[in-house]
């Protein structure tokens, strides 16, 4: 295009010129945009896959430690059993042996 024939567009020419450039800038921007937003959408489906992996990983070992307690549990409820038999028998001897005790306080044989 010459620029001589510039003054003899007149208005409507100007703003062909300006409509134009506009709509090439328009253009511009939303192929920028297509681009950004779709290396967005890459970032954000990684991110979600490294976030579903993160949470995998969580439960598996939340499951894990939850399965060890529960034996640690068990394994501390038997030995308390094991102590309270123990106490029941301590506390029948103590009573056979003041039992005896008071019988031979009172001059009589002790209870079989």
């Amino acid at each position: 295009m010459d620029l001589s024939m510039l003054p003899g567009l007149g208005v409507a020419g100007a703003l062909v010129v300006v409509v134009g450039y506009l709509l090439s800038a328009n253009h511009r921007l939303m192929t920028a945009n297509r681009s950004d937003r779709a290396e967005y959408l890459a970032a954000l489906a990684a991110r979600e896959t490294a976030h579903a992996a993160e949470i995998t990983a969580m439960r598996t070992a939340h499951t894990a430690e939850l399965a060890a307690m529960r034996t640690r549990i068990s394994k501390l409820e038997r030995r308390l059993a094991g102590l309270e038999n123990e106490l029941d028998a301590e506390r029948d001897r103590r009573r056979a042996a003041e039992d005896a005790a008071a019988a031979a306080r009172r001059g009589e044989l002790p209870p079989a």
